[in-house]
């Protein structure tokens, strides 16, 4: 079990964004996604909503996602969706999908591993 404590394990996220081409826009995230990060993801995410019709979040540094973080997800997948766009997930590590498939998070928001 992650101890909340433990320095090591609790980073704050990282947010580098991208253009990949005309129409998507690359997030790369490194950390935790958690109650603590979500003015940050949700800042992050409406930035490059702004920004392209597909936001593209490459999950290979996510180590952890609760469910503030999946809200937050859901909520930019929701927006994009309306608009004609998507929001995706690539390089999810196998405790992430995990989390995703569980909260049937990945019907709404496309995970690519």
């Amino acid at each position: 079990m992650r101890d909340p404590g433990d320095a090591d394990t609790n980073r704050d996220p990282q947010f580098v964004r991208r253009r990949v081409d005309e129409v998507v826009l690359l997030l790369q995230v490194d950390g935790e996604l958690d109650i603590k990060s979500t003015d940050s993801l949700r800042s992050a995410l409406d930035a490059a909503e702004r920004e392209g019709n597909i936001v593209r979040i490459d999950a290979a540094g996510v180590s952890f996602v609760d469910s503030t973080a999946l809200g937050v997800l859901l909520a930019s997948a929701q927006r994009l969706s309306a608009r004609g766009g998507r929001l995706e997930l690539i390089n999810v590590s196998p405790p992430v999908r995990r989390i995703l498939d569980m909260t049937l998070i990945a019907r709404t928001v496309h995970v690519i591993s």
